[in-house]
């Protein structure tokens, strides 16, 4: 039975299908999956890579602390995801740690298969740069909000992402605040304020872990123009 699931979550990701089945068979021979609890490691800051891991339910942190006794959260990703391709493709040290948020199934490819791999598979090489294009924009987009954006308006460009142009008007919180705050580059304590902010201004309403947009273009303002609160 859970391998069912894990053949149907693995069929059900971006690679598998920009890459198709003979390629993702491939990959997955020599594989494992495993369903990890919250907290679990999956490799660490300055460690040489011997996986390429796959998100297939979930999510996992992205975690540096660059030799200090402090702790930031990069980015967190959810299912579909590659972790960390870079460092398997140049055989470098992780610069970052990969933890495991919320209860995660993920598969674990061998480096040196992937990399081989990568240099047969045209598709496969193909859907690399592009999901490393994405977090490129991703990583810039992050050096924007903490360089030019007051707490409230990197919480409200966070939002505006994550709900897409879409129609939906409900987040719900895949990991906790605590973790949010972490990855917006501020202290609970400011998220706290940077919400308040956000609800006085009738951009949102807040009920546990759901983040009711009731306002997108008070949102998109918040995102824009807000910038007499700081973080």
């Amino acid at each position: 039975m859970a391998i069912n699931r894990t053949l149907a979550l693995v069929h059900e990701t971006e690679l598998a299908r920009a890459v198709g089945e003979r390629v993702m068979a491939r990959l997955m021979k020599g594989s494992v999956a495993q369903l990890l609890p919250p907290r679990a490691v999956l490799f660490e800051e300055g460690t040489e890579p011997e996986m390429v891991h796959l998100v297939l339910s979930g999510r996992v942190g992205l975690v540096a602390s660059g030799g200090t006794d402090h702790e930031a959260v990069i980015e967190t990703f959810g299912a579909g995801s590659l972790l960390v391709v870079p460092a398997v493709i140049l055989s470098l040290p992780y610069l970052v740690s990969g933890v495991v948020l919320t209860e995660a199934r993920i598969m674990m490819i061998p480096a040196a298969s992937f990399r081989r791999a990568l240099d047969d598979e045209p598709a496969l090489a193909r859907a690399v740069v592009d999901m490393q294009a994405r977090h490129w924009r991703l990583l810039i987009e992050q050096i924007k909000d903490l360089k030019l954006r007051a707490a409230p308006q990197r919480l409200a460009q966070w939002l505006l992402r994550e709900l897409g142009a879409g129609p939906g008007t409900v987040l719900q919180l895949g990991e906790p605040k605590r973790i949010i705050a972490r990855r917006l580059g501020m202290s609970p304590e400011s998220l706290s304020r940077a919400i308040a902010a956000l609800e006085e201004a009738g951009a949102i309403h807040v009920e546990g872990r759901a983040i009711t947009v009731v306002g997108r273009r008070a949102l998109e303002m918040a995102a824009g123009g807000m910038t007499n609160t700081r973080g």
